[in-house]
């Protein structure tokens, strides 16, 4: 790397940044992506001084920051980002992957789906316990969750306690093609994050075209519109989420109408090839200040 001809040095992460901050030295352009948990949780943590000041020192020194949304933007700017040099690329998917399925399969029960990594910040107990208030309401719902991690008993503890064993299904992690299936095969996605970007997989559901229930966290309120391509609820608010589900199951042809409003969304903002073509000029208006002071 050293003996290379670079014009831009880009690090996706602000971690990385931090641990390769000695090849700022090299008086090439650097880019850092802000993307979420590193910028919005881990400051906070006990015993981060060392990252917070490399967090900051690596904002300052950078010549451009690329950020997942204008929420995470505003959390950086609390580490010393300019906001003048930092640009908004949100993520994307492929809507030619990620599709809707012409006709859906009837179902006995109402079909929720959620996908992320079994860990705190997703927030799963709430969103758990909002499963059961929904069926105690009488709404024959079931949940399928995709993802794996560190928090796996935990959740299939609460899920005993709840009393949900026949209603939740852990997939654990699976292929995207899978993932798509899955999602295909849903009624409604939800999220009970606690911290987000920008979800990719909230992103993938509407590219397939379904409803969203998600929690105000990060930058989910710039991807989903309050009661346009679902709902938008509270954080750590089970009820709210309930209700927004309640309402949802209630009204398929609202859930049409979200599902097609979301997937139209998708097309026009948060497709790969525009992602492509927005980093593209990102690193070509960055290496134009190469050399510069």
């Amino acid at each position: 790397f050293m003996r290379g001809e670079w014009d831009v040095i880009y690090f996706p992460w602000n971690s990385a940044a931090i641990g390769y901050r000695g090849l700022y030295d090299l008086n090439i352009p650097v880019v850092v992506s802000c993307r979420g948990s590193q910028v919005n949780i881990r400051p906070y943590l006990p015993g981060q001084d060392k990252y917070v000041q490399g967090l900051k020192e690596s904002l300052l020194r950078a010549a451009k920051v690329h950020c997942v949304s204008w929420e995470i933007q505003a959390e950086a700017s609390q580490f010393g980002l300019d906001p003048r040099k930092s640009v908004i690329i949100h993520p994307a998917v492929d809507p030619g992957f990620f599709m809707p399925v012409k006709t859906k399969h009837s179902h006995l029960y109402f079909r929720l789906i959620t996908t992320g990594s079994l860990i705190w910040r997703k927030g799963y107990e709430y969103l758990l316990l909002s499963i059961r208030s929904l069926i105690d309401k009488g709404v024959d719902a079931e949940l399928d969750i995709i993802g794996g991690g560190p928090m796996r008993q935990s959740i299939l503890f609460t899920i005993d306690d709840l009393a949900l064993g026949d209603r939740i299904t852990l997939h654990g992690r699976v292929p995207p093609d899978q993932v798509r299936d899955l999602l295909q095969n849903a009624e409604v996605f939800v999220i009970s994050s606690l911290s987000e970007g920008i979800s990719n997989a909230v992103l993938e559901a509407m590219s397939c075209g379904l409803p969203v229930v998600t929690t105000n966290c990060g930058g989910m309120a710039e991807a989903v519109s309050d009661g346009v391509e679902g709902f938008v609820v509270p954080l750590r608010d089970p009820d709210s989420f309930t209700s927004a589900l309640t309402k949802l199951h209630a009204d398929p042809a609202l859930r049409d109408r979200m599902g097609i409003a979301g997937r139209d969304k998708i097309i026009k903002i948060f497709t790969l090839q525009n992602q492509v073509y927005q980093f593209k000029d990102l690193f070509m208006q960055t290496a134009s200040l190469k050399g510069k002071e």
